[in-house]
């Protein structure tokens, strides 16, 4: 039997800052026969909170009109689900448009005190989860990563600190690290990947409070960064008091919250109050699938997801085409060249369409079959229709927003980044899509050609935004014993039909797209995960992910600017 009057090592209660009251500590009842000192620090708490944005659809959205109406609810899948099967593209382009949404704080938080969720008398942990941002983000999505950071890294302030704390977590990961590269589910792409276990002691001298930020996804993301810059400058002041000093936060980002965060930092006086931002799975340069969804829908990827959005390219346009942050998903300027194909299976035509500019030569376009979008697809029925001008003013914010965010100047110099790059089941992802037309049995040898199909307009397509689409004869044909009377028949002359995914990445964002920032001097470590999807990449099924999302934020750590002074009793204190 183990000497139980002899500790382990020395015990020491560091306080739990609150906002608004004095310090808190905590300390369990331990046996007693152990009988050494327990060590209560009375001090002034070095702060550096952590803000988590969510990627597109990952904040919840209400009516801007009636406070009760929940346009976007993220508290259940299902529940999500249901209420928007029955709602055909017209109801969803009359609910979902940025001027008529605000986010709603309303969403599910938690019930259980963890990490530095702080009880009182007046106070609930519901209520002070809710003061911190959860209620605004999807509760499935993110809810359990960010439960995740409270105990990890504020575990050692509760007395409770959780069993596979920040350097257990860390350690598994640099393990990895010295494996053969083929059976590594992480690569360090830029940087060292290094940390020294000396460094852990010098972060548990920081107090890690989590909070979120959600934004309206439907709306330009210069917009939502300035929502961004609201709650960073109210968090940063929220604990500053008398028992703790905060400079500054550390940002995590999910998908596009990426892009929000990053034109967040380039505001006036903003880049000094981030210490460092975690980009995760960040659609860089853009996606193609953004494209085909507007095409297409999402059926062919996922049923569920295309009740929610849109199953056909008609639904997935009529909110698209006035939604300026999902058009900012687009790829862009930068992305690589001849992203799309439209290819012939004889003959001729093997056709790359963005050779400079993709905004001229494919989103502006309504005289090509191939571009963006159909025209009569933004006035569904029963909707709000938008006017083609509308259509434009929307993208043109978005290329600005491109050309003035998607830039490797807009990245703040202490950024780490990670990726997916997987091809095994719903990690395949669109890197290029590709136009097949394959011959119909109703072409005739004067029928169109290859040439004259990749022409024409999408009036002269039989288009209804689903794979595949048709370029069809109709013909009159006599009725036999009817004299004049005369039968319409319709002819496939040519299938044009969309490949379905074949290339690297996490299922959304390909790894092209996803590994640009390793070319940026400003960013310090990025890192190439595989079995990691788009989606759940923060969930409890990506370890890798959350591991290597902890590392990134103990490497800011050790480099945020401490608050000056000493570390002095706070005020009232003996």
């Amino acid at each position: 039997m183990s000497d139980t009057t002899s500790p382990a090592g020395p015990r020491v209660r560091l306080p739990m800052p609150q906002p608004d009251g004095p310090p808190l500590y905590r300390h369990n009842l331990t046996r007693k026969e152990r009988s050494d000192l327990v060590e209560i620090r009375v001090l002034v708490v070095n702060t550096l909170p952590i803000v988590f944005v969510p990627g597109v659809m990952g904040s919840n959205l209400r009516a801007m009109d009636s406070e009760m109406t929940k346009v976007w609810n993220l508290d259940s899948p299902a529940g999500l689900l249901a209420d928007k099967v029955m709602e055909s593209a017209g109801d969803r382009q009359k609910l979902l448009h940025p001027d008529r949404t605000l986010v709603d704080d309303r969403g599910q938080v938690p019930s259980e005190q963890v990490g530095s969720i702080i009880v009182g008398k007046d106070k609930t942990p519901e209520a002070s989860y809710r003061q911190r941002g959860w209620g605004e983000i999807g509760k499935g999505s993110y809810q359990d990563f960010l439960m995740m950071l409270e105990k990890t890294l504020n575990g050692h302030r509760t007395g409770q600190p959780d069993q596979n704390d920040v350097a257990a977590k860390i350690a598994e990961l640099m393990e990895l690290k010295a494996k053969d590269p083929a059976d590594q589910h992480w690569r360090p792409q830029k940087g060292e990947a290094h940390i020294e276990t000396r460094d852990f002691e010098k972060l548990r001298e920081w107090f890690f409070p989590v909070y979120a930020c959600g934004y309206n996804w439907l709306d330009d993301n210069a917009k939502s960064a300035q929502r961004l810059k609201q709650r960073i400058e109210q968090v940063i002041a929220e604990r500053n008091n008398a028992n703790s000093r905060c400079q500054q936060v550390i940002l995590v980002t999910h998908s596009m919250g990426g892009l929000v965060a990053r034109a967040c930092q380039q505001l006036d006086g903003m880049e000094s109050k981030i210490a460092g931002i975690v980009h995760g799975v960040m659609p860089v340069d853009g996606a193609p699938i953004a494209y085909r969804r507007c095409k297409l829908g999402l059926a062919e990827e996922n049923w569920a997801v295309g009740q929610v959005i849109g199953s056909t390219g008609q639904e997935v346009t009529a909110i698209f085409a006035q939604a300026p942050g999902p058009l900012e998903l687009l790829p862009t300027h930068r992305y690589s060249r001849n992203w799309i194909e439209v290819r012939a299976d004889e003959k001729t035509v093997q056709k790359t369409l963005h050779e400079s500019d993709p905004y001229t030569e494919i989103y502006r376009r309504r005289d090509r079959w191939w571009a963006l979008v159909k025209e009569e697809w933004l006035a569904p029925k029963d909707g709000v229709p938008i006017k083609w001008v509308d259509y434009l003013k929307f993208l043109t914010l978005a290329e600005d927003f491109h050309k003035q965010v998607v830039t490797e100047k807009s990245y703040h110099p202490n950024t780490y980044a990670f990726y997916g790059a997987d091809t095994k089941g719903k990690t395949r992802s669109f890197e290029r899509v590709v136009w097949r037309m394959k011959r119909g049995a109703g072409l005739s040898d004067t029928g169109p050609t290859p040439d004259d199909v990749y022409v024409m307009t999408p009036q002269q397509v039989d288009m209804d935004g689903e794979n595949p689409e048709y370029v069809k004869s109709r013909q009159q044909i006599k009725v036999a014993g009817k004299g004049t009377a005369q039968h319409a028949v319709e002819a496939v002359q040519w299938e044009l039909r969309a490949d379905m995914a074949d290339g690297t990445g996490d299922g959304t964002v390909p790894a092209q797209s996803g590994r640009s920032p390793v070319n940026c001097a400003k960013v310090r470590e990025v890192f190439r995960l595989s079995g990691v999807e788009h989606e759940p990449a923060y969930r409890n099924e990506s370890p890798i992910a959350r591991q290597v999302a902890l590392y990134a934020i103990s490497k800011i750590a050790l480099e945020a600017r401490l608050p000056p002074g000493p570390p002095l009793k706070p005020k009232g204190q003996a």
